[in-house]
């Protein structure tokens, strides 16, 4: 049945001739939606091989190494896809990134698919043109996440929803059970769509009688069952995962201002300025036509979006919130953000669409000056201010810390482990590029926090033997660390090496012998 949307934004449907239908606007966002998906997906074909992984991405490629039913820090779907990556294209960044990308193109065309069924073809069109220029999105489809997997899951599940609801067809509801599964071993916080589906039904005339039936609550057991490896796991490792996750918004922060106003800002960064406001605009209007008037289509704008977003911007009061925490939030929201624009795009009035073509075009430009530089920063620091600082230079680091290897392996008749002394990034970076996942550890072998190293790793292997310590920066409180657990620890060696023309990065090594997993009281000299 035709929505009345459709005949809104739609009156060149009354248009029968060749040279009207090829005048639609549908059109030339058809060519445009193919154009981003190809060229971005082309690109980060081209660039893998130059693009180093980042330390989050051999964080996750290590998950990989060590498959497990949960991780301390995530559940496990991120590790699952790299692992399929890897098997298929070995452990280059290319195997570890591949099945990132392929869910980028997906997620793309589950959002069209769910889109047209709300809104037509070219409200659809537009909103995954949209997917395709935000900065929010354009990151998660190159660097590994547990976002891609995320958003994947979310709109497949969005997508099976709204087909039960459209065809009225009860199996649809057991699928999406098993996607939100999916979703919900991908990140915890997917168990919001529970609630938000509640919501829409509660407040639609239409398909509250869903509620009634057996087929939406049996979803609930289905994704419980699909999930159950991450209860597995958190139940032989004293719930370790669900009481970090939990514990992150405990307490009170001590700079809640901070936190409040960067969250904020954060939002403009990733939307931009004027789609930003376009997004606001939208919420409103689902707020008050899909809540309060009870209309279908902007109740599923609303309810599938504005939940996960309120409870980050409450949660900015308690803690920091990360720039990809929200983006689930927004792929119901371009669908009304697109009516919107299309809406005023094609106003009546020429002043009005005029501003609108202009609003388009300013902020297809930042959008594409946030495509570029996001890309070349990571490939070859430019611009400099746009650098990640913990992106580019490990490969040459871990060269020289596998020299340093062969050196005291030869002078001690040991084989050397080796120790990165900071959260992550230096032991994921040296296992991945020394394909060593094994005999790389973070400061959990100092006693320091362990994070998922703790649970793969048995420092008992390590006993007695020499250790290549790698340190960002000397500090006594590192140096101390590292003294109660070796016999002996060598001076620091500056090790510098080039990042990107014009940044280096520096970290130092230090030769450590005989490991003690417990402190040691013994002189160190």
């Amino acid at each position: 049945m035709r929505r009345a949307v459709d005949c809104v934004i739609m009156p060149e449907q009354l248009e029968t001739t060749a040279a009207a239908t090829s005048r639609r606007p549908g059109n030339g966002l058809c060519v445009a939606v193919i154009a981003m998906v190809a060229g971005l997906t082309l690109l980060r074909f081209l660039l893998c091989g130059v693009i180093e992984l980042i330390p989050e991405e051999a964080y996750y490629w290590t998950y990989a190494k060590h498959l497990a039913l949960g991780y301390f820090d995530h559940p496990p779907m991120v590790a699952w896809f790299v692992t399929l990556g890897t098997a298929m294209l070995g452990d280059t960044a290319m195997g570890v990134r591949i099945m990132t990308i392929l869910l980028w193109v997906a997620t793309a065309g589950l959002l069209f698919l769910t889109g047209r069924m709300w809104f037509g073809k070219r409200v659809a069109l537009l909103a995954t043109l949209m997917f395709t220029l935000l900065p929010v999105y354009v990151g998660t489809g190159l660097l590994v996440t547990p976002d891609a997997p995320l958003l994947f899951f979310w709109v497949v599940t969005l997508y099976l929803i709204s087909k039960a609801l459209h065809t009225g067809r009860g199996w649809y509801w057991l699928l999406a059970g098993v996607t939100f599964g999916g979703a919900l071993l991908s990140k915890y916080y997917a168990l919001l769509m529970a609630p938000s589906l509640l919501w829409f039904l509660l407040l639609s005339p239409n398909h509250r009688h869903w509620l009634r039936r057996a087929e939406p609550w049996l979803a609930l057991p289905i994704a419980l069952a699909v999930f159950s490896p991450v209860i597995i796991w958190n139940s032989h490792h004293e719930w370790a995962s669900f009481l970090f996750q939990s514990s992150r918004t405990a307490g009170t922060s001590k700079s809640t201002l901070r936190d409040v106003l960067l969250f904020w800002l954060v939002q403009l960064g990733v939307l931009t300025p004027l789609l930003f406001a376009l997004f606001a605009s939208a919420a409103a209007r689902g707020v008050r036509r899909g809540w309060w008037q009870r209309d279908d289509n902007w109740n599923f704008v609303a309810s599938f979006s504005l939940p996960l977003f309120f409870l980050f911007a409450a949660a900015s009061f308690k803690t920091q919130i990360h720039v990809n925490w929200t983006a689930p939030a927004f792929l119901s929201l371009s669908l009304g953000a697109s009516v919107m624009a299309l809406d005023g795009l094609e106003s009546d009035q020429p002043a009005r669409a005029k501003r609108w073509r202009w609003g388009a075009w300013v902020t297809v430009g930042l959008c594409g000056l946030a495509i570029v530089f996001g890309h070349t920063s990571l490939a070859w620091g430019i611009p400099k201010s746009f650098a990640y600082a913990h992106a580019g230079g490990w490969r040459a680091v871990s060269e020289r810390v596998d020299a340093a290897r062969v050196k005291v392996r030869d002078e001690t008749k040991q084989e050397p482990f080796l120790l990165g002394m900071d959260k992550y990034n230096i032991a994921a970076e040296l296992g991945f590029h020394l394909h060593d996942p094994n005999d790389c550890v973070n400061m959990f072998a100092t006693g320091g926090q362990g994070l998922g190293y703790r649970y793969w790793t048995d420092l008992a292997r390590f006993e007695g033997r020499p250790a290549i310590a790698v340190v960002p920066k000397p500090s006594a409180d590192l140096m101390s660390q590292l003294r109660q657990h070796f016999e002996r620890v060598g001076e620091p060696q500056q090790l510098r090496v080039p990042r990107y023309r014009g940044l280096n990065r520096q970290v130092y090594l230090l030769i450590c012998t005989g490991y003690h997993a417990a402190e040691s009281k013994a002189p160190n000299p």
